[in-house]
């Protein structure tokens, strides 16, 4: 199947940006841009004025779309654009279901183009695919942090699934195929949580902390080489909490991945604590990755 980037827009400035990067993302991978605007859910007005109501969401939600499909099709990308109705969230996910990549931005405007903000957490959780969130006012060419270790990288955590982490998976073959570093990174707990009051104690604690998990990432990036040759890796041990870590680490990186840890209903989201952290307090683009199996 022809590989397909889907982008949901609703014509702010936030959708805008993830249009920008779904044009480019389609461009790089040579395949079609999916332009999704939703309409959505029926709302209830008089009988009498529901036709002329819907025909101008209707009239407006295809001038949305027209426009993106035009951007798409002036840099070169085949596009279609597709009018949705229903609730915004569940008809990303729907999309998303033969999708290669659903591309967001965090927030939209209120009324009948606002439609994305909170969505993009929602469709994130539950999508199908691995979905692309833009944070709010991103600007590639903004200079964030020209000396910084992940600059020009894409950044993913490691946990105990190891090399089998969708996360490791999806973030070294996004590496591989746009020629960018990949940075693996893990976590553990500061020494001084749990002190001993002795300072070789203390060092002997960190020892113990730190050694199993640098041997644990080293293993996943000798993986990641076997599967990638040529592939730039590098790994890092971080102490602290692995959300602030991984928010701190990412705000200079080209892309950060985690996984959705997507469990349970709909309105429950239940992404992992990290996830969310990263996503809601991340300064650079999100790639969120299923750790279902689609089925």
């Amino acid at each position: 199947m022809a590989e397909q980037i889907v982008v949901g827009y609703d014509g702010s400035e936030n959708s805008d940006r993830a249009l920008d990067w779904a044009i480019q993302e389609a461009q790089s991978l040579g395949s079609e841009l999916r332009v999704v605007v939703s309409m959505g859910r029926p709302v209830a007005v008089d009988p009498s004025l529901y036709g002329p109501f819907l025909e101008a969401i209707e009239a407006e939600a295809d001038q949305v779309a027209g426009t993106a499909v035009a951007r798409a099709r002036e840099a070169g990308v085949p596009a279609v654009g597709v009018v949705e109705r229903g609730d915004a969230a569940g008809v990303l996910v729907q999309e998303s279901e033969h999708a290669t990549a659903l591309v967001l931005g965090r927030r939209g405007r209120r009324g009948v183009r606002g439609r994305l903000g909170s969505v993009s957490a929602a469709a994130s959780a539950h999508a199908r695919c691995p979905v692309i969130v833009l944070p709010e006012r991103w600007d590639p060419r903004a200079d964030r942090g020209a000396g910084g270790p992940f600059r020009g990288r894409v950044l993913v955590g490691v946990d105990r699934l190891g090399r089998d982490n969708p996360a490791v998976v999806a973030a070294a073959r996004y590496a591989q195929r746009h020629g960018t570093g990949l940075t693996l990174v893990t976590v553990v707990p500061e020494a001084a949580s749990v002190p001993t009051g002795s300072a070789d104690l203390d060092r002997a604690v960190r020892e113990q902390l730190t050694e199993p998990a640098q041997a644990l990432v080293d293993q996943v990036a000798a993986g990641v080489r076997e599967d990638h040759p040529g592939l730039d890796v590098e790994t890092y041990v971080f102490s602290g909490t692995p959300a602030d870590q991984l928010v701190q680490a990412g705000r200079t990186a080209d892309l950060v991945v985690v996984g959705s840890r997507g469990y349970g209903g709909f309105r429950g989201l239940l992404m992992g604590s990290v996830s969310q952290a990263v996503l809601n307090e991340g300064g650079s683009p999100v790639m969120v990755v299923p750790t279902r199996r689609k089925g």
